[in-house]
């Protein structure tokens, strides 16, 4: 019987200028250690929103990016929207 795994590995990576952060997780299946298939799935974290549960590649970056004036730049224009 043949053995499938999962392996889920941080795809891609983007920052937007206010501040948003785009990842795309990529989940690569394999069949007896040979690949034969990827998904794709993509979030968002936003300024200010809470990234502790994240892998830690992830949360290294929402440190760096997300400084206080990111964040209060990120409600602000939230805000004047509505």
């Amino acid at each position: 019987m043949p053995e499938y795994t999962e392996e889920k590995i941080i795809g891609h990576r983007d920052i937007l200028p206010d501040g948003q952060i785009q990842i795309r997780e990529d989940t690569i299946v394999k069949r007896d250690g040979e690949y034969i298939s990827t998904s794709y799935h993509r979030y968002v974290i936003y300024p200010g929103q809470d990234y502790s549960e994240l892998e830690d590649s992830v949360k290294r970056i929402c440190k760096v990016e997300h400084t206080p004036e990111v964040i209060a730049a990120f409600k602000a224009a939230q805000e004047a929207k509505i």
